[in-house]
């Protein structure tokens, strides 16, 4: 309750006024590597580049000597906050990923539990609540690897 979550927009329903989020899709990002590379303009940050997709920085910000120009110390200055802000939002979301595949991964185990103590067969991983590792370990092993 009033914690801040990450969600992505799925749809956008102007007619009907309505919004679709999922926060599963938020944490299983199909671009991996976004997450686990702090992009600032995935996190807040408006966008620096020209048409042709040139990095031109922000205001005062010199691209060719990677250097901030003399006079542009309060766009500098928040420009630096406005970067540590998308990165903190960047950890918050690396750390809402970790805790909802722990939580996917207690909750894969407690089935696996209840599942075998009212079965005499093994049944680990079966259901929707199990984990990408457990299905590949089972693919694994009916595949005979």
């Amino acid at each position: 309750m009033n914690d801040d979550i990450f969600v992505k927009v799925i749809d956008i329903d102007l007619e009907r006024r309505r919004i679709s989020l999922s926060l599963k899709q938020a944490n299983d990002s199909s671009d991996a590597q976004a997450v686990e590379e702090f992009d600032p303009y995935l996190y807040g940050m408006a966008p620096a580049f020209d048409e042709a997709g040139g990095y031109i920085g922000p205001e005062g910000f010199d691209p060719e000597t990677g250097e901030w120009k003399a006079e542009f110390e309060d766009q500098r200055a928040q420009w630096e906050k406005e970067y540590s802000e998308a990165h903190s939002r960047w950890e918050a979301h690396r750390k809402q990923i970790d805790e909802a595949r722990n939580a996917d991964q207690a909750a894969a185990l407690e089935a696996g539990q209840n599942v075998s103590s009212y079965s005499s067969e093994s049944n680990d991983g079966e259901g929707a609540l199990a984990s990408d590792e457990a299905l590949q370990a089972l693919r694994d092993k009916l595949a005979g690897e």
